[in-house]
């Protein structure tokens, strides 16, 4: 070998493509150490640097360039030597927000340990029980939840006429219960069930009470139990039976003649194959449940109908579509999504 040959491509977009990853975990563990350390708690009032580092016991240089960092990504803003939360700050990291966001954030550290340990997470997928993971993610999902896509969901619901004379609501794998007690909020006349796991429903109740709803739940496994009742609304959002055909069926069973069914899930496009896609599928078949049989792309299980086949099956079983709605939303796991849809059938024979 000469040393003076020159490799024949470029190193740029390689290094380019290893600093940028590098950069964006370390963004991820600055921002959740910050959450870690309340930051966000204490500054909605002006502090220096030097008092933020005294507060924490931080090294002062190294406070400095948190808070330099922190200002530059937009979450605080700065006004001669001090720091303050900016508005996006106060609102989504603050947790005493309605809408904070700090578990959806420290929850991805779960996903981060098993990039960080690929070599082992390729060698086997990691087991779930849904009994025990769902009620763990609740939280998570409720903040998800209260962050615009519910107030987008039930703003599409709400316009119905369906809805706005439905006397009784099912929310099947309901979990944290906040869409029925947004709809009830709606429409004081609608009672509505929360369906779900034994232990979901504890985390359920929470909400409830916190929101001093009228909402009600029913322990069961939708795969197993059917629904039972005789509903004038089921509503169903990202449960993993919301593209089955046998859940589907157990639905039109359960609901009344002119009865609205509305169903919130992601219908993945098979021809996209995005860097994004990839690494998103790939995440996805880390880990398993039990019971939910996951499929191969994300937010899919064994036994789903593509949107096209789910619409044609509703059809065949007695429903007519009344609309279909795209909706995106931000997403713990996977960011912006762009393939969320809602589709509203109405049971006419």
């Amino acid at each position: 070998m000469n040393i003076n040959d020159r490799p024949d491509v470029s190193a740029e977009k390689l290094q380019g493509t290893v600093e940028n990853a590098l950069n964006g975990l370390k963004i991820f563990n600055l921002l959740k150490t910050s959450i870690e350390l309340g930051i966000f708690d204490f500054l909605n009032e002006p502090m220096s640097c030097e008092q933020v580092s005294n507060k924490l016991g931080v090294e002062p240089i190294l406070t400095y360039y948190l808070l330099e960092i922190l200002a530059k990504l937009g979450l605080m803003d700065k006004t001669g030597k001090f720091y303050k939360n900016s508005r996006t700050a106060k609102v989504f990291l603050n947790s005493e927000s309605d809408y904070n966001r700090n578990k959806c954030i420290l929850s991805l550290e779960g996903n981060v340990d098993l990039w960080n340990n690929l070599n082992n997470t390729l060698h086997g997928k990691i087991s779930r029980e849904d009994e025990s993971f769902f009620p763990e993610i609740i939280q998570v999902m409720a903040e998800d939840c209260l962050s615009g896509e519910l107030h987008d969901t039930v703003d599409l619901v709400a316009d119905c006429d369906e809805f706005k004379s439905s006397k009784t609501l099912l929310d099947v794998g309901g979990g944290h219960g906040l869409y029925s007690i947004a709809f009830s909020q709606m429409n004081p006349n609608l009672q509505c069930y929360v369906f779900d796991f034994p232990e979901v429903l504890k985390e359920t109740q929470k909400f409830i009470e916190r929101y001093s709803s009228s909402v009600l739940t029913i322990p069961g496994n939708f795969y197993r139990d059917d629904f039972g009742g005789s509903y004038d609304m089921i509503f169903s959002s990202y449960n993993p039976g919301g593209k089955n055909p046998k859940i589907a069926e157990k639905i039109y069973n359960s609901l009344n003649l002119d009865g609205l069914f509305v169903n919130k899930q992601y219908f993945p496009e098979e021809s996209k194959n995005s860097l994004g896609d990839l690494l998103d599928n790939m995440e996805w078949n880390f880990t398993n449940f039990e019971k939910s049989n996951k499929a191969e792309r994300r937010f899919s299980f064994k036994g789903d109908l593509g949107f096209e086949e789910y619409l044609e099956f509703l059809e065949g079983l007695g429903f007519s579509i009344i609309g279909t709605h795209d909706i995106s939303h931000l997403n713990t796991s996977f960011g912006t999504r762009s393939e969320d849809k809602v589709i509203i059938a109405k049971k006419v024979r």
